[in-house]
């Protein structure tokens, strides 16, 4: 079971890319500039933004998109310079807004990353869209599996129904009964195996593999279960002090996220848990103001 993470998010989104850049907004992506990019984007927002485009508008550039607020966003033109250069294949992208952006001006779906990271995929394979065009990523969504297992399990069921028919027309009377028996054992064993599918579930500092379809007994946790993802069972909060290590090769190692009148830390990007906020890579500035 393949799962997606932020770096399949980025990938798909670079492939898309590709594609785009040759279509009909390959004007300002085919040689993507920072003021190109700053004027595509003005332009979707104009025409069809959604609601979820408009909230990563919002966290990327600290306000909200207006129809008048295009001088307010020339200003703004420096902060699609990683952008641009994740496009080119030059640097990586490491704000999660900033990912968002790129996927709205390449139109990649699903995004932002919180819906991307809560799909999973079947199977990812590359498909020629035409001769002169570059793969692109399919996705099969989890509501998608569970109809295709659905649809096997009932082809399933009929051939096998089909077959015990014409075997018992065959069978003497006192053949019949433990065959019946045996098809229950089997039915009730499939049914016990099929229905213990794994997921997890936030627990207090950490993600736990959980049974998804078991009831809760005693106290309620407030925390959705998810589809499991083997990437995020390895994500924590951190408990830090003056003597954590923030930085590596001058990179962040932690990420943060305000819950309150606190700030929350986290050994990698992503979301926060509790109040599903996107978290951002530890400044020098963050730690001298709420560690130090």
């Amino acid at each position: 079971m393949v799962k997606n993470t932020l770096e399949d998010y980025k990938a798909a989104i670079q492939l898309k890319y590709e594609r785009e850049k040759r279509g009909s907004h390959s004007s300002f992506l085919l040689n993507p500039s920072r003021a190109k990019l700053r004027k595509l984007c003005g332009e979707l927002f104009k025409n069809e933004a959604n609601a979820d485009d408009l909230k990563s508008f919002s966290a990327f550039f600290q306000f909200d998109f207006l129809p008048n607020c295009s001088n307010k966003l020339k200003e703004q033109t420096d902060r699609f310079r990683p952008i641009e250069t994740f496009f080119k294949g030059e640097t990586d992208l490491t704000d999660i807004e900033a990912v968002n952006i790129a996927a709205i001006l390449v139109d990649f779906n699903p995004r932002p990353y919180l819906k991307f990271s809560r799909t999973e995929s079947l199977k990812k394979e590359s498909s020629l869209v035409d001769s002169n065009e570059n793969s692109v990523v399919h996705q099969v969504t989890v509501e998608d599996k569970r109809a295709i297992i659905d649809n096997r399990e009932d082809e399933s069921i009929i051939q096998s129904s089909f077959l015990v028919k014409k075997q018992m027309r065959s069978l003497q009377t006192q053949q019949i009964i433990p065959a019946m028996l045996l098809i229950l054992v089997l039915g009730g064993f499939g049914y016990w195996y099929f229905s213990k599918k794994p997921c997890m579930q936030w627990q207090k500092d950490h993600y736990e593999v959980v049974e998804c379809e078991t009831e809760e007994v005693g106290i309620v946790n407030l925390y959705s279960k998810l589809p499991i993802n083997q990437n995020m069972l390895g994500f924590k909060k951190i408990e830090v002090s003056d003597t954590t290590t923030f930085f590596k090769h001058n990179k962040p190692v932690l990420w943060y996220c305000k819950n309150g009148d606190r700030l929350d830390f986290f050994n990698g990007p992503g979301f926060h848990p509790e109040n599903d906020k996107t978290l951002k890579p530890i400044t020098q500035y963050m730690i001298n103001k709420y560690v130090k």
